[in-house]
């Protein structure tokens, strides 16, 4: 069964409107929809393509920690989701989405970091909130991890370890990707 993650945006989205205003629209529409942050300008290996996913159900946690995943699940070189529930709870682009989402602790983030995963992909705003966001997306990446925010049909993995596909078009001016994640359930 193949399931399709990614966030489409309609282009009459308010989000879209949004994007159009700010001082630089190529780098704005980046971060709107399933995208992954690349604010280090790093290129992603192309083996990244393909890769082991494993998904953790962490609804109604607000700070996601160690004692909520089973490391030892993670797979080396993998994709690693996690299923907030925001993305049920609210709707993409509502403000309620993007305030006070779940994030991950970053106690959690540096043990991924140790497991060497290549993707972190959340059905929220991304892994930490406010001016925590960027620089836990830049601590990973350092380390070659990308974040993947925005993801949608989290919940219809019914599988898990799963196959992930992630395709990206890499741009050396935005800091954000977008990108087109599928899950292929073994």
């Amino acid at each position: 069964m193949i399931i399709d993650l990614t966030t489409q945006v309609p282009s009459d989205s308010p989000l879209i409107t949004w994007a159009k205003t700010q001082d630089n629209k190529h780098i704005a529409m980046g971060h709107v929809g399933t995208h992954l942050d690349v604010y280090e300008k790093s290129v992603i290996p192309i083996e990244y393509f393909k890769s082991q996913g494993i998904v953790f159900d962490v609804r109604g946690k607000q700070e996601v920690s160690l004692r909520d995943v089973d490391l030892a699940k993670v797979p080396s070189d993998g994709f690693v989701i996690f299923r907030t529930g925001q993305m049920g709870l609210h709707n993409y682009g509502d403000k309620g989405y993007f305030k006070d989402h779940p994030y991950l602790s970053t106690q959690l983030i540096d043990a991924l970091i140790e497991k060497k995963v290549r993707f972190i992909g959340v059905d929220c705003p991304g892994i930490r909130q406010h001016e925590e966001h960027e620089q836990a997306d830049r601590l990973c990446e350092r380390n070659g991890i990308y974040v993947i925010e925005n993801l949608q049909n989290v919940g219809t993995i019914s599988s898990s370890p799963c196959v992930v596909y992630t395709m990206w078009l890499d741009d050396e001016i935005m800091t954000g990707l977008k990108c087109r994640v599928i899950v292929e359930q073994v």
